[in-house]
């Protein structure tokens, strides 16, 4: 049943936190809602906290008025990724405020990677940041319906991942293929009616892809679409010599190729710590001397997922926050 009165505190709430500080004139002007609705709303939030009275601004021609700051810093998400660095299981776990600016961070190396692993990091972040409202997981597999179907950690493939999680803090729960939301994080300084496909190359496994189309993750009817050792390339990525500038760059290439063909990307960025500009330059003479050249898309480089994982995972967060919000 649609809820007008929380509809009108989301378009309030959202609206002070794109400008951070405004008056009850401003926000009735950009959100089309009357002056004693804003203003009724607003006083709900100072409040619960959510939004902080501030000095009086004066208007031309006109009484000074009240402003009001958004409190970023009212509620939290915590945003964890589960990763191998240099031949070891991290997680990293990130909190972020309402503007989705990390605020604090941590890490843990694992022997292995199971549910209890990720127990461990939210105690920690929850006791540092009691605040925390939403969990945003990363994983390095496919899940579907809050179950994991497949993971590079075996053990947690068939685990009801969101259900154990949110019995156990009673939050909402995100869950996203690593790639996945890492694209989704790159893409967000781009322009959002681009075509994007990221490609992960961990080395220890097989390389994974994310495709955002028009601002949206296509993650395919069972959830498997970007699984690139599904293509038929003839490559064993496990056995690639990624130090050989003539062997990499010549897999890489096909995959790229496979995307363009099929979903015909505006921009790729590929990820590793291996790519030396010997190997950029092999893959770029390569292209020129491809038939499809001409659509072959933009290609970047970044050594990791990280940045845009978080990034990706605490906008997620923080947009799944704003659309629960509430006034009283």
């Amino acid at each position: 049943m649609f809820d007008m009165k929380k509809s009108n505190a989301q378009t309030v709430l959202r609206a002070l936190c794109s400008c951070k500080t405004s008056t009850t004139k401003e926000l009735a002007q950009a959100t089309g809602l009357s002056f004693a609705t804003v203003g009724n709303i607003l006083n709900s939030f100072v409040e619960s906290g959510e939004a902080i009275p501030g000095e009086l601004v004066s208007d031309t021609g006109g009484r000074p008025s009240q402003a009001y700051t958004f409190n970023a810093e009212y509620a939290h998400v915590l945003a964890l990724s589960a990763q191998v660095r240099n031949g070891e299981n991290i997680i990293l776990a990130c909190i972020g405020n309402l503007y989705g600016e990390v605020v604090w961070q941590t890490e843990q190396c694992f022997d292995r990677i199971q549910l209890a692993s990720f127990n461990v990091m939210i105690d920690s972040c929850l006791q540092a940041y009691p605040t925390i409202r939403i969990l945003s997981f990363s994983l390095p597999g496919v899940e579907r319906d809050g179950v994991i179907l497949a993971n590079d950690y075996k053990e947690l493939e068939g685990a009801s991942f969101t259900d154990h999680f949110q019995s156990r803090y009673q939050m909402p729960i995100i869950v996203e293929n690593d790639v996945n939301i890492a694209v989704f994080g790159y893409g967000r300084n781009i322009n959002p009616d681009s075509v994007i496909v990221g490609i992960y190359f961990p080395k220890y496994y097989n390389p994974g892809a994310g495709i955002m189309i028009d601002g949206k993750i296509l993650k395919g009817a069972s959830g498997y679409a970007g699984e690139v050792a599904c293509l038929p390339l003839g490559i064993d990525w496990l056995s690639i010599d990624y130090e050989n500038p003539q062997e990499a760059g010549s897999a890489i290439i096909k995959v790229i190729s496979a995307f363009s063909g099929i979903v015909n990307p505006s921009h790729v960025v590929l990820y590793g710590d291996f790519f030396t500009d010997a190997l950029k330059e092999t893959i770029r003479q390569t292209i020129s001397t491809q038939s499809m050249r001409d659509i072959f898309p933009s290609i970047a480089y970044k050594s990791n997922l990280d940045s845009d994982i978080i990034s990706g995972l605490i906008v997620r967060a923080v947009s799944a926050y704003q659309a629960g919000l509430r006034t009283k």
